[in-house]
């Protein structure tokens, strides 16, 4: 499932592609994806101009002038993709954005598990889909203080909670395996067991963790790439995340992989203790 530094460099890349464009005509393959496509979708995107593309978490934003905002959620294979000139359509193609200079947005999504809607007026922080998130870990404000009280009040496993979009915005499994090695935390630990060393670790483990990402252009194994049809490299720098029995960067010892709720954990048992 592409995470956040999937969908920032998704958002970099169509900064330099699509601002300033109109929307001339949007077309729909007429399946439901997460949720259906409502009625009003291609008419509020309809005549409008891209003006800022936006990151909230995992959400991709087109902000739209006149007024209005364009949701988009990769969810499990969902693609953007940008086409100079018409492009054919595939089976999987459920979404295409037609600019009034001939140019596309596509959006393919072969599980179905994505979403797609716009909003035609409000802030963007009263939208149902963003005012639950919480804050993103790359802002300013994501530090010990907004970490330590939360964790202090939690009996999860850290795991868990890191997963939590309403607590922290945008990480997922491959990042947070990643982030708890580089912070020597077990995915197990109890979120109040954690001292204020270690809260500091994992603060500066998940910047370290995301930052990479997105400078390596994201994780790629099998359905993510980017609006131009390129492929991330982030996965030839993972230390953890499906490497099971390989050996630990540090250590030596086996990688190990258990079940947290329904995904897999990857970890060392000797760092993290």
């Amino acid at each position: 499932m592409p995470e956040m530094p999937e969908v920032e460099t998704l958002a970099r890349k169509l900064r330099g592609t699509v601002i300033g464009k109109r929307v001339a005509d949007v077309c729909l393959s007429g399946l439901p994806l997460r949720k259906p496509i409502v009625d009003t979708f291609a008419s509020q995107l309809r005549g409008r101009t891209i003006r800022k593309i936006l990151r909230r978490g995992k959400y991709l934003i087109a902000e739209l002038d006149p007024k209005g905002y364009w949701l988009i959620h990769l969810g499990m294979s969902g693609r953007i993709l940008y086409h100079a000139q018409h492009s054919a359509v595939t089976k999987h193609t459920h979404a295409v954005i037609r600019f009034v200079d001939s140019t596309e947005l596509e959006y393919r999504d072969q599980r179905r598990f994505g979403l797609l809607t716009a909003y035609g007026e409000g802030r963007l922080s009263s939208i149902p889909e963003i005012r639950h998130l919480g804050m993103d870990p790359l802002h300013s404000g994501f530090d010990n203080e907004y970490l330590g009280p939360l964790l202090e009040k939690s009996r999860q496993e850290i795991k868990s909670f890191l997963l939590d979009q309403r607590r922290i915005a945008g990480l997922g499994n491959i990042y947070v395996c990643e982030a708890l090695f580089h912070a020597r935390i077990h995915p197990a630990r109890r979120c109040f067991t954690l001292e204020p060393r270690e809260i500091s670790q994992l603060v500066g483990a998940i910047r370290k963790v995301l930052r990479a990402a997105i400078r390596h252009h994201g994780t790629s194994f099998s359905d993510f790439m980017d609006s131009d049809g390129m492929t991330g490299e982030n996965q030839k720098y993972l230390k953890v995340f499906q490497r099971e029995g390989k050996a630990c960067c540090r250590c030596r010892t086996p990688v190990r992989r258990m079940r947290q709720g329904n995904r897999s954990s990857f970890y060392c048992s000797y760092c993290q203790n």
